[in-house]
This record gives structure tokens, sequence and C-alpha cells, in this order.
């Protein structure tokens, strides 16, 4: 009886732990739908996400509303 008590508990702590591990620490910014104006080349602000080029999170470019260029690589992500 007790046993089945601490398998509950063991499961119940590794699902938590598994949950926390996969949620993950919001890599990606969350963008503001407030700015309806299209940023000239040039001219845009700077957000970090996950690159599929370089594989790791870098510095992206708002090129167009929702367009991102990678600061590196050049290339570009479609959020739209």
């Amino acid at each position: 009886m007790l046993l089945d008590y601490m398998d509950f508990i063991s499961g119940a702590i590794s699902v938590g732990f598994a949950y926390a591990l996969f949620k993950g620490d919001g890599a990606e910014e969350e963008i503001d739908d407030e700015e309806d104006e299209d940023h000239e080349e040039g001219n845009g602000r700077f957000v970090t996400l996950s690159c599929q080029g370089c594989r790791k999170l870098k510095k992206h470019r708002e090129v167009k509303r929702n367009l991102y260029q990678c600061t590196k690589c050049k290339r570009y992500v479609d959020l739209r």
C-alpha cells in the first residue's frame, strides 16, 4: 500500500519535471499587433528567434511586418 503511494508521487514528480523541461523558456518573443506600418529596409526591430539556417537562437531584424531576416546567415523567416 505504501509502495503504491510512492509510485504515484514519483510518477507525478516525473511528469512535472518533463512538463517543465519541454515547456521551454519562451525562445520566440511575442510580437505586438499594435504596429500596422511596414518597416523600410534597414529600419526594424530586432527579436531573438530560432534560425533554421544557423540552427541556433539568433537575432533577426524585422524587414516587413512579420517578416524577419537573420543577421548572420541572411535567411528570411516568415511568420505571416
